[in-house]
């Protein structure tokens, strides 16, 4: 169960570090502006920082599969939705500016349900090593998944960047729903 939650969380990591580098560089294609490129990347942040200590809260009382799946399925229809409309021409910093807002609070529910669930997925000694992999996997995906994304968007273009991006989200919606239910009614694995 630990190997879906890890494959799960190196998918969605990786399409948030090429969404990272994506949305930067489009935005200054977009509008020139520094400015804006900055406003627009912080618009992920806020929310994280604002909403992640509710998530902790929800990732305590509902089931953890539950809030990961519908995070990463917010992630992955976003994705897509950005990539349509740049496909079809119809992007604006405005929108990936609101899809970085929605993103940023998703990801501030999906990652305390993530660390959450580890307990309920390896035995007790097992746990400081699944802490560690978890880790060791987002580090991973933040070193290796942006410079894949450069090299995507400079040679098939940010519409393609963002279907990749919509792509891994939806495996790793599909792999963590192999997952058990975590919420209170259900006893911890161990």
């Amino acid at each position: 169960n630990y190997l879906l939650l890890w494959a799960g969380m190196i998918g969605v990591m990786a399409g948030m570090q090429m969404q990272m580098l994506a949305r930067s560089y489009l935005v200054y294609d977009i509008t020139g502006s520094a400015s804006l490129l900055g406003i627009v990347s912080a618009g992920s942040a806020v929310p994280m920082l604002v909403f992640s200590m509710f998530g902790g809260a929800f990732a305590d009382r509902l089931d953890k599969r539950r809030i990961i799946q519908i995070a990463q399925a917010v992630f992955a229809l976003l994705a897509l939705a950005v990539g349509l409309m740049i496909f079809f021409d119809r992007i604006s910093w405005v929108y990936l500016m609101i899809a970085a807002v929605v993103q940023g609070t998703a990801f501030s529910f999906m990652m305390p349900a993530r660390q959450a669930i580890i307990p309920s997925l390896v035995s007790r000694d097992q746990l400081t090593n699944g802490l560690a992999l978890s880790s060791a996997g987002m580090s991973a995906m933040t070193l290796a998944a942006p410079a894949f994304a450069g090299f995507l968007y400079a040679y098939a273009g940010p519409d393609f960047v963002y279907f990749v991006i919509s792509g891994l989200g939806f495996m790793a919606v599909i792999i963590t729903s192999f997952l058990p239910r975590t919420d209170a009614g259900h006893s911890r694995r161990r």
